[in-house]
């Protein structure tokens, strides 16, 4: 027998690792999200409802203020500010009171013990929370631009904006609500970081009109990129700036998840 005569072996190319990964997670993702939406199907109406009321509350209490702020720049900050908070919320609040009733009840070691993964679990809970209240946050936008008669512009944007928005807070969530082990406490620690947030970041405020302390750790927080962005999408000046301000939330939201995803011991 020559060697003609073996069977030829040929190098068909296989799935690199990466790849393979990347499949991996976008059928995790599938599932889980899936499995969440079924989860709140009957409560549904009620994360609608909530998400609508407090960014609608804060379009109305604001402009209020004092003699009332009704110029085209300051309804322009609160009303992205508004849904900015509320984007905040759920990236933060929601994420880290849901994890930590998930811990209470063991169904966080549930998850755990199976084959999926991290980034695509916290995704999952974020994207299926987002269904339900992403308009109850573009209401407030609308509402404000009706009542006030100010001309805001709409773009898909802003539907891409906020859930990034959210993203890039959920592995903070995550990361409490898995550490703390009380759930009264984890309520305690988001609610005080909220309004950090809200208060230290330039979401209602201008930057110049904060502290330089305030100004420096508002570089380092990602609402302060995502309202800077929201505010450029509904006024009409999408430069240069606003896409330095996506770039910059899609780095905190990969760095985020790489952390999560390698040094998070989700099974404490």
């Amino acid at each position: 027998m020559s060697v003609a005569d073996l069977p030829q072996i040929t190098n068909t190319p296989m799935p690199s690792a990466r790849i393979e990964g990347l499949r991996k997670f976008g059928v995790d993702l599938k599932y889980l999200w899936l499995e969440q939406m079924l989860e709140i199907r009957t409560i549904w109406y009620w994360y609608l409802i909530f998400s609508l009321v407090l960014p609608l509350a804060m379009v109305f209490g604001f402009t209020r203020i004092g003699s009332g702020l009704t110029d085209t720049n300051s309804l322009i900050y609160i009303i992205s500010g508004s849904a900015i908070f509320s984007v905040a919320n759920d990236g933060l609040y929601t994420m880290a009171v849901r994890i930590g009733s998930m811990k209470k009840e063991g169904m966080l070691l549930y998850y755990a013990s199976l084959p999926i993964n991290k980034v695509a679990f916290v995704t999952a809970i974020i994207l299926s929370r987002l269904t339900i209240t992403l308009p109850g946050m573009i209401g407030p936008m609308l509402f404000g631009s009706l009542i006030y008669k100010v001309d805001l512009n709409f773009s898909i944007w802003i539907v891409l904006l906020l859930p990034l928005t959210a993203l890039a807070l959920s592995s903070i969530g995550m990361a409490l609500g898995s550490l703390i082990n009380s759930l009264e406490m984890i309520q305690i620690i988001v609610n005080l970081l909220l309004f950090i947030l809200i208060m230290a970041a330039p979401v209602f405020i201008p930057w110049q009109s904060l502290p330089l302390p305030l100004r420096l750790l508002g570089y380092i927080l990602p609402p302060s990129y995502a309202a800077d962005a929201l505010r450029r999408v509904i006024s009409g000046t999408i430069d240069i700036t606003f896409y330095i301000d996506i770039v910059v939330l899609i780095v905190m939201t990969l760095v985020s998840f790489i952390i999560l995803n390698r040094w998070l011991n989700w099974r404490i």
